[in-house]
């Protein structure tokens, strides 16, 4: 019998009330894996009321990034903390969680831009200004000019480089902050498509980013992009195009009809750079796809994934390639794929997350599942 602990968000609709734990069963946390185990002992589930799209680990602490707000949880003490819009964000539906190298949470919302929080104060940036939400319009806000603010105020991605500036990814381009102010980068640019879902930077320092159109990469002089013609996503005769239409949550922008949502396997939504300096990217439908610099190889769920809408890509410590699909979760090890699926209660994976004692934590469209397993 699957371990199972709950994890109630009480809420009503996207208006927030305070969070609330409710252990079911104990929970074997940061306990070391036994490799001799039976299958169903190596998952614990956590059962919350919302779709959660971000996770991050720092030290012993996953933060959760939830429709209705962000969840605090400490792995060793069991202990859980909310925010909401009451505390300091502008939107509680959130798409991403980093943390930068002073340890400063950055949050990216649906709606409500960027949030970044320092353990006691929040500050919020978006395309007009920066501050404390309760500060808006007062002298303590800080108004950006034209083409200083955040290129939009729906975030999907945030990356650090090495020298720890940031970047964003947003729904009008890619958005570098020194520090002070933003920098946005549109197709006027050269980027393939303004919607930016995903951004990774490899070994050289090159920047990829995956939009609706396809990949643009950056090395900070020129711009290059491919799309489905070149390889991106698998050929439209190896997937079902009806899959898109089952997802949970669908872009503002697709819904008033100026952009329908139809299949496209230029859709990029997630990517990862590998050990070998290799760029692997997820689509909207069109499965999994590898770049080398040179050519593009495809994966579908006629290879053996086990879902052709990739949400979610991560490395573990192994070189093994863990998959957030619409059909499970699919682990790579460059070979074979092996897939957890509602056999073993996973349904949609749209996060993924390692702690540093090697589990793995997923986002599910109604909670997080943790695996102790390899």
């Amino acid at each position: 019998m699957r371990r199972k602990t709950t994890l109630v968000f009480l809420f009503i609709l996207f208006v927030s009330i305070p969070f609330a734990f409710q252990p079911i069963s104990p929970r074997p946390a940061y306990a070391q894996a036994n490799p001799h185990a039976p299958p169903e002992e190596l998952w614990t589930h956590f059962t919350l009321f919302s779709i959660v799209r971000a996770l991050a680990v720092e030290g012993d602490v996953l933060w959760v990034g939830t429709s209705n707000g962000l969840l605090r949880y400490d792995l060793v003490r069991e202990e859980q903390k909310s925010y909401t819009t009451k505390n300091g964000l502008l939107s509680n539906i959130i798409h991403t969680v980093a943390i930068d190298p002073k340890g400063n949470k950055w949050i990216g919302t649906y709606g409500g831009g960027l949030s970044k929080f320092d353990g006691k104060q929040w500050t919020t940036y978006t395309p007009y200004g920066s501050g404390s939400t309760a500060s808006y319009g007062e002298a303590s806000w800080t108004r950006f000019g034209s083409g200083k603010g955040l290129g939009d105020l729906w975030v999907y991605g945030v990356h650090f480089d090495p020298k720890g500036t940031m970047w964003v990814a947003t729904w009008k381009g890619v958005s570098r902050f020194d520090g002070k102010f933003f920098k946005t980068y549109t197709t006027d640019d050269g980027l393939i498509d303004k919607w930016v879902y995903t951004l990774a930077q490899d070994q050289k320092g090159t920047f990829w980013f995956g939009t609706e159109g396809g990949v643009s990469r950056f090395d900070g002089k020129s711009w290059k992009s491919w799309t489905n013609k070149e390889g991106v996503g698998a050929e439209v005769a190896r997937v079902k195009p009806p899959e898109v239409a089952d997802l949970q949550f669908v872009p503002q922008h697709h819904q008033g009809g100026d952009k329908p949502l139809e299949y496209n396997p230029n859709y990029v939504v997630s990517s990862v750079i590998d050990s070998q300096n290799r760029l692997w990217i997820g689509t909207l439908g069109g499965g999994l796809s590898r770049f080398d610099g040179k050519k593009w190889k495809s994966y579908t769920i006629q290879d053996g994934l086990a879902g052709n809408i990739i949400h979610a890509l991560k490395f573990d410590a192994k070189g093994t390639l863990w998959i957030g699909t619409d059909g499970g979760v699919s682990r790579f090890d460059g070979k074979k794929f092996k897939n957890f699926t509602e056999k073993e209660g996973i349904g949609a994976v749209y996060a993924i997350a390692i702690d540093r004692q090697g589990h793995k934590w997923f986002g599910t469209f109604g909670g997080v599942a943790q695996y102790r397993g390899d």
